[in-house]
C-alpha cells in the first residue's frame, strides 16, 4: 500500500492506493498538489483494484463506487474530489471553465465538455499564459481573485501542430493528460485578480476567429449555469453570478485557427489592461 498525501485550496486530502498503477496514475495527476509532510487529512480515500483492470474508490463516511477502468478513476476520483471541496470550502464559487494568467490577471475559458476548452488551454500555454487550470477554477468572490487548481491538463484528443504534447505525457482508456511538470509555462502558486470570461464556441467553418462583448445580464446567467456550487451562496449563487459578470470583460468567443485565437485573446486581454 503506497500513500498519496495531496494539499488543494487548504484541504488535506490523504489517498491510500492498494496498487503501484493506482497510485502512480494519481500521483501523475495532482503531482502540483502533493504535500508528504500534511499533518492532517479532512478527506481519507481508499482505492482498491478489482479484476478486470476495475477499482473501488472509498472515501470515509460515503458508499463506495466502482470505476470501471483508470479513466473512470480519474474522472470519478476528481469528481468526488470537486464535490467535497466545495463543501468544505464554501466561500469560493467554482466554475466549470479553464483559468489562465497573462500580465498578472486571470481570463476563464468557458464551454461545454468537448468544445475545445482544453485544447484551447493547451495552445494558450505555448503562447505566453501561465497556468491556473484547465476545468475548475475556485473564485473568491471578496475579491474577484481566482485560486490555482493545477492538476494535469486533460486532453480528448492530441492536439493539431504546431502544438504537440511532449513526451511525458500519459493515456487512460479515453483521455491524454499533460502532467504539470510538462506544461510549456510557468505554473501559478498564488490567485491573481479576475480580468476576463470567455465564452467559448468552436465553429470549423469559419476563417478567422471573432469575440463579440457579451452583456452583463447575459454573461451572468452563462456563468451562473456554469457554476457548481450555487446553492453554497445567497440567493442560490444569484449574486455571485451577477458580481463575476459586472466585475469582468466578457466575450463569447468564436474559435477556429488556434494560433490566430490565441492572438486575439492576448490582444484583447491587452487592451483590458
Amino acid at each position: 500500500m503506497k500513500v498519496l498525501d495531496l494539499h488543494i485550496l487548504e484541504v488535506g486530502i490523504r489517498v491510500l492506493c492498494q496498487d503501484p498503477y493506482s497510485y502512480d496514475l494519481l500521483a501523475r495527476g495532482y503531482s502540483a498538489f502533493i504535500r508528504p509532510d500534511h499533518p492532517t487529512a479532512d478527506l481519507n480515500y481508499t482505492i482498491i483494484p478489482e479484476e478486470n483492470s476495475s477499482y473501488q474508490i472509498i472515501l470515509e463516511g460515503r458508499p463506495a463506487e466502482t470505476a470501471a477502468d483508470d479513466y473512470e478513476l480519474l474522472y470519478m476520483f476528481e469528481k468526488s474530489l470537486t464535490m467535497e471541496i466545495q463543501l468544505l470550502r464554501q466561500d469560493l464559487l467554482f466554475m466549470h471553465a479553464g483559468a489562465l494568467e497573462y500580465e498578472g490577471r486571470v481570463c476563464l475559458l468557458v464551454a461545454p465538455s468537448g468544445s475545445g476548452k482544453s485544447t484551447t488551454t493547451w495552445a494558450l500555454l505555448n503562447n505566453g499564459f501561465r497556468y491556473l487550470s484547465d476545468e475548475l477554477a475556485p473564485i473568491d468572490l471578496a475579491t474577484l481573485e481566482v485560486h490555482i487548481y493545477p492538476h494535469a491538463l486533460c486532453l480528448k484528443a492530441a492536439p493539431p501542430e504546431p502544438f504537440q504534447l511532449p513526451a511525458g505525457v500519459f493515456h487512460t482508456s479515453h483521455t491524454i493528460h499533460v502532467p504539470v511538470e510538462y506544461i510549456p509555462a510557468e505554473i501559478c502558486i498564488q490567485p491573481y485578480p479576475l480580468a476576463a470570461v470567455f465564452f467559448l464556441r468552436y465553429d470549423p467553418s469559419v476563417k478567422e476567429p471573432t469575440a463579440k462583448p457579451v452583456s452583463k445580464a447575459e454573461a451572468a446567467a452563462r456563468i451562473y449555469i456554469n457554476a457548481l456550487n450555487l446553492l453554497a451562496h445567497e440567493r442560490y449563487g444569484l449574486d455571485a453570478a451577477l458580481k463575476v459578470a459586472d466585475q469582468s470583460a466578457c466575450f463569447e468567443l468564436i474559435t477556429c485557427d488556434l494560433q490566430k485565437t490565441c492572438d486575439l485573446v492576448k490582444s484583447l486581454l491587452e487592451q483590458q489592461a
